[in-house]
């Protein structure tokens, strides 16, 4: 039976290598080491790279006859940064070398060097579609630093760029260079481009703080020790490396990583060490490495080093999987990392909510700023700030000129249960025009519907949402019903009717249902339209369970309703139903899903494109959209969604997943005291992340 082990404690403590590898890696200590034999057992000995701790485990390993694997992140690699504390999703495992050390071979280098025997034409169309992804998205190793239009602070002139290292990088002294290697590179950008600005990329853990590069600064931090040149600038701006690349025409490394990424950008890359991308006809190489004999595209490089050589784990579900995922999540972060206002306002904010708002704006907003008033956050609030709003409150409320109003609400599918049990939720909407509960202006949702030509792969998205929702049984709150047969008592010949309530004071019946907003009204036009259907009336969970305004006593409903009933799931009711009645209740969506006629008495956010129908016409709905198309706009255009486990930003398709997973593991745990501890926890949670930041 096979085995890992290590000598070191951080490679048997990280718990993404078990899934990467295939097996648990056992750590093995001092006196394991000096005592107990495993040759001959099916052993390898894993260790990380060229550090110097590895020594022992190499020499362990050839002792003992047993083979040694080097182990190193990959390429594309945090969506963070791990000085910060980030896991990585990547893994290079290499059984004869290290992809960085040029003093001998390795497995990436017989990739390369024998590419017939796995370079498909299938492989370099994913690796073709795969950087024009990670060029459009800027992807790189690292993906904490902001992307940014770094040409507009610049006066437009040629310029190059020289990459600075951490000071003692294992790949500068395997890649056959040296402290002298910096000097003469940046010697050479200086004399070789005459009529060009010379900028040093300082190394991201150097501008963290963490580490010392090779370039020595002035204490002004702006010019390099030892050289005196008008035209030589110091880049430590906390930038992705990516949004330079545009903007320089040739970059100079010894061993750097950028210089393989300026290569996916078709820049002249100048190697003054031996790096894995230099020697294959793509580079122009300072030094040689006779043993690389093969021409190469950049294509056919990518798709050595990222789709060959290294391993990916999804950071969610901690289980393997290929770079398209990777990117694709990376591509996520990016849409919510660009600033749009300075100071965020958000204005009365409960504590539990303070507690998770943070993670849904992301680096929308350079801080958040909680008041308990508008008039609290005009006071300080200047030119590109914004002020957030959740849902309804002071909804007439607008905000001066140069100050941005955003409002927050619960998106449509949330969580294992109801905010009201303090059900952290796992989407949210931010809307900067008006929310989709008010038919009586525009919303970000109603504008993208009524605009936004969608592709061929986003349509399918959306169908393929649909049969999941379907097919996972995914509502809003996820809550467990009987199973009771709701309609069992209707004859043959009878129309079954769900009629939902809602609560009513929701502001969307207030904004959305001008003529009929009250669950009784609702239940006594539906009975005067269909005289002669079975009616079923379903209360909405909040008004059974946390009290809210809408109940109906059960007497006065069966006036009109031929049952009441309050503990099936809404799915249960809506798979057994003919059609549904609704004011503006999501359960209208959410039957459509589930190919039901729908009938809105009010305008919900879904009414007016042609799938429902409509009591009350909105003229400025104009589109007519299919069940896919409304569905990718609701469910993937709309909401922003955060994985609790990682705390970024996830899909639509992934939350669907985590909940699916969450509720298998409650299904074993019942009971109202496990019901009350939870609930204390999630309490006790909240407050400390609120006081913790």
């Amino acid at each position: 039976m096979s085995q890992f082990i290590t000598f070191s404690k951080g490679i048997s403590g990280a718990r993404e290598l078990e899934p990467l590898i295939g097996k648990p890696v056992s750590y093995v200590n001092l006196f394991q080491q000096l005592t107990k034999k495993h040759g001959g057992s099916g052993v390898t000995v894993l260790g990380w790279g060229r550090k110097n701790n590895t020594t022992k485990a190499k020499a362990y390993s050839q002792k003992n006859n047993l083979p040694y694997w080097s182990l190193e992140d990959g390429f594309i690699s945090y969506l963070g940064h791990p000085a910060l504390g980030d896991r990585r999703f990547s893994l290079i495992v290499d059984k004869s070398g290290i992809y960085y050390d040029a003093t001998q071979s390795s497995d990436i280098e017989h990739l390369l060097n024998h590419p017939e025997e796995w370079l498909t034409e299938e492989l370099k169309a994913r690796s073709a579609n795969l950087l024009e992804s990670i060029r459009k998205h800027q992807i790189t190793k690292y993906n904490h630093e902001p992307v940014s239009d770094w040409k507009a602070q610049r006066a437009a002139q040629q310029r190059v760029l020289v990459v600075d290292q951490t000071y003692g990088d294992c790949s500068v002294k395997y890649g056959m260079a040296d402290d002298s290697s910096f000097k003469a590179m940046l010697e050479a950008a200086l004399s070789e481009n005459p009529d060009s600005e010379v900028w040093v990329k300082v190394h991201p853990d150097v501008v963290l703080g963490k580490k010392k590069g090779y370039f020595k600064l002035e204490p002004c931090g702006q010019k390099i020790k030892g050289f005196d040149s008008d035209r030589l600038k110091v880049l430590s701006d906390k930038i992705n490396a990516q949004s330079l690349f545009p903007h320089f025409s040739k970059v100079y490394v010894v061993t750097s990583q950028l210089g393989f990424e300026a290569l996916w950008y078709g820049k002249e890359v100048v190697c003054f060490g031996v790096p894995f991308y230099s020697g294959w006809s793509l580079t122009d190489d300072r030094i040689g490495c006779p043993r690389r004999t093969v021409k190469h595209t950049v294509e056919s490089l990518f798709a050595a080093a990222c789709l060959k050589y290294t391993r990916y784990i999804d950071p969610e579900s901690v289980e393997r999987c290929e770079l398209e995922d990777i990117v694709d999540l990376v591509a996520l972060q990016r849409q919510y990392q660009t600033q749009e206002v300075s100071t965020l306002y958000a204005v009365d904010f409960s504590l539990w909510k303070r507690a998770f708002l943070h993670c849904f704006i992301g680096g929308r907003a350079g801080r958040i700023q909680f008041v308990r008033s508008t008039e609290k956050a005009l006071e300080t609030a200047i030119d590109g700030d914004g002020i957030l709003l959740w849902g309804a409150k002071q909804y007439e409320f607008k905000a001066p000129e140069g100050i941005a109003l955003w409002r927050a609400e619960d998106a449509f599918i949330r969580s294992n249960g109801l905010g009201a049990e303090l059900r952290r939720p796992g989407s949210l909407i931010i809307d900067k025009q008006g929310m989709y509960f008010d038919c009586t202006r525009p919303s970000d949702l109603e504008i993208a519907i009524n605009t936004i030509k969608l592709s061929d792969r986003q349509i399918e998205r959306g169908s393929q949402l649909v049969k999941t929702l379907v097919q996972q049984r995914v509502s809003k709150y996820n809550l467990p019903g009987s199973g009771h047969q709701v309609f069992a008592d209707a004859t043959p010949q009878q129309k079954k009717i769900l009629v939902t309530g809602q609560v009513n004071n929701d502001a969307s019946l207030k904004w959305g249902s001008p003529a009929i907003h009250s669950n009784l009204d609702l239940l006594k036009a539906v009975r005067a339209s269909e005289p002669n259907a079975y009616i079923v009336y379903k209360p909405h969970p909040d008004v059974l369970l946390a009290g809210r305004e809408g109940h109906i006593p059960e007497p006065r409903a069966l006036q009109w309703a031929d049952s009441v009933v309050s503990d099936s799931d809404i799915l249960d009711c809506i798979d057994q139903c003919d059609e549904l009645h609704v004011m503006t209740s999501l359960a209208g969506f959410e039957a459509l899903i589930r190919g039901k006629r729908v009938h809105c008495w009010g305008a919900p956010f879904y009414s007016g494109w042609g799938l429902t129908i409509d009591h009350l016409d909105i003229a400025r709905r104009t589109a007519k959209r299919s069940l896919a198309e409304l569905t990718y706009f609701v469910h993937c255009y709309y909401p922003c969604y955060v994985h609790w486990g990682t705390r970024r930003f996830t899909t639509v398709e992934r939350m669907v997943r985590a909940l699916k997973q969450e509720a298998a593991v409650h299904q074993t745990k019942s009971g109202k005291l496990y019901s009350w501890l939870a609930r204390t926890k999630r309490k006790a949670g909240y407050l400390i992340e609120v006081f913790t930041g």
